[in-house]
């Protein structure tokens, strides 16, 4: 797994942060099992450099943190919604953001051809081209 936008210690804090939000149930496989990361420059690579170079240097932090703090950081963030504390917008910020850059890698259509079990869009019954009466 390379990207040409984030550092290794990026991507790994993504796949564990992504196993947290995501991880294997029922016949939904877990957030690195996909491999939709390999796919994230297609997702970056919109955002203006100075976004990218914070996201790389925060992401490279979080690679260092053990599960505990990271789940602690998860609840945080998830619990920000109803929070008016001063540091609640900062959470919710990343709440979005990572969130969005995690289930986007995950509900992708570019799945590795490494990948032999159920696409995630498969088992949902997604179909972009599908159209219902």
């Amino acid at each position: 797994m390379a990207s040409n936008y984030l550092s290794n210690s990026a991507l790994k804090a993504i796949n564990r942060i992504g196993d947290m939000m995501i991880p294997r149930n029922g016949e939904f496989p877990s957030f690195s099992e996909v491999g939709g990361i390999a796919y994230i420059d297609d997702l970056v690579s919109y955002a203006p450099p100075a976004d990218i170079k914070d996201l790389n240097l925060l992401l490279t932090i979080l690679a260092f943190m053990p599960n505990f703090v990271l789940r602690w950081l998860l609840n945080r963030m998830e619990n920000s919604m109803e929070s008016s504390g001063p540091l609640a917008p900062i959470f919710r910020m990343l709440d979005v953001g990572l969130r969005g850059l995690i289930f986007s890698c995950y509900y992708t259509e570019k799945i590795p051809a490494s990948y032999t079990g159920k696409k995630p869009l498969d088992i949902i019954g997604f179909d972009l081209t599908r159209v219902e009466d």
